[in-house]
């Protein structure tokens, strides 16, 4: 009768595959010696045909390593937040390391639980995209590395990884300044971040440079319900905006709609730009052009500050690209 997971021990593995049990311990703790690709097959065979599966938790305990990585999410409905953790999964197991997820729902209570569970798996290190203010959040554990994501600042006993949106967003309203529009309105998540949102510091940067007094700013939702309601009610402004950004690409998608329900065409009589450029906003009519960034190389960022130890936690930002398509007017 075959081994259960439940049964089967490292010794069972070593026996199917003709090996030593430091071979097994080699191949599933990824080193400390080389283990050649042919013998690592034969123990992973052996492994799955016994349902074994190492004892992360007993690992970590008796190594200080558990070869795995914590990511709290905010929700699961982001297809940006989706590509970074894509990435970010891949190029882990490709170091012989595998996620654990939890969500906070945006609510900072859930977040705090979601944290302490997965301390509590003993995970090498967290990845988070944190929901409360910025400005109070602050690691104060010891068990882990943290990585923040989605925020340009430095954050205290924390590496952070994020496009930098200051010059993403400069680099947006330049170009609309270019199509003639000075009227540029700036769609952008609820201010629990208030001014510290990059978006928005670049934004206030653009008019401030041109002498130009600023335009409106609608908080909203980073969600499509969140695009919609904000440009409905920048619809109804006494002095309507001829053009906007959107914090997000679910935001712009919102905008779209709202715009297509009171048949205001895009560019003609309202440009937009849209923030994140994932591959959603090359399937919008008009096309989005948009400020992308780039999930590959913020997940390979990430991943070097989570499990190098010779990296310190630091600040890390990255360009965006402009992607010129037709909704800007061009």
């Amino acid at each position: 009768m075959a081994k259960t997971a439940e049964t089967a021990t490292r010794n069972d593995v070593a026996r199917l595959a003709n090996v030593s049990t430091a071979v097994v311990s080699y191949v599933f703790n990824n080193g400390p010696r080389n283990v050649s690709p042919k013998t690592a097959q034969k123990v992973r065979e052996a492994a799955e045909k016994l349902n074994y599966t190492p004892n992360s938790i007993a690992r970590a305990l008796r190594t200080g390593n558990s070869k795995t990585l914590g990511v709290v999410i905010t929700e699961f409905t982001n297809p940006f937040a989706e590509s970074i953790y894509e990435e970010l999964e891949l190029r882990a197991a490709e170091k012989g390391y595998s996620l654990l997820f939890a969500t906070s729902h945006r609510e900072p209570e859930k977040e705090k639980k979601a944290i302490r569970q997965l301390l509590n798996r003993k995970v090498d290190a967290l990845f988070i995209s944190p929901c409360e203010n910025v400005d109070t959040f602050s690691p104060t554990y010891d068990e882990c590395r943290f990585v923040i994501f989605d925020v340009d600042r430095r954050i205290p006993n924390a590496a952070t990884v994020s496009t930098d949106y200051v010059s993403a967003v400069e680099m947006g309203m330049d170009h609309m300044f270019k199509h003639g529009h000075t009227d540029i309105a700036l769609l952008i998540g609820n201010a629990s971040n208030g001014i510290s949102d990059g978006r928005i510091r670049g934004w206030y940067q653009a008019y401030k440079k041109r002498g130009l007094p600023a335009g409106h700013i609608e908080y909203t939702e980073f969600s499509r319900t969140g695009g919609y309601n904000a440009m409905m009610r920048i619809l109804d402004l006494p002095k309507r905006p001829t053009a906007v950004i959107t914090g997000s690409d679910l935001m712009a998608f919102g905008a779209l709609r709202a715009l297509r329900n009171r048949n205001v065409k895009v560019p003609d009589e309202m440009a937009i730009i849209s923030f994140d450029g994932t591959i959603d906003s090359q399937y919008t009519n008009p096309e989005l052009t948009v400020l992308q960034q780039d999930p590959k190389a913020i997940a390979e960022i990430g991943l070097k500050a989570a499990i190098d130890p010779n990296m310190k936690p630091d600040l890390h930002l990255l360009d965006a690209k402009l992607v010129v398509r037709e909704s800007c007017g061009c």
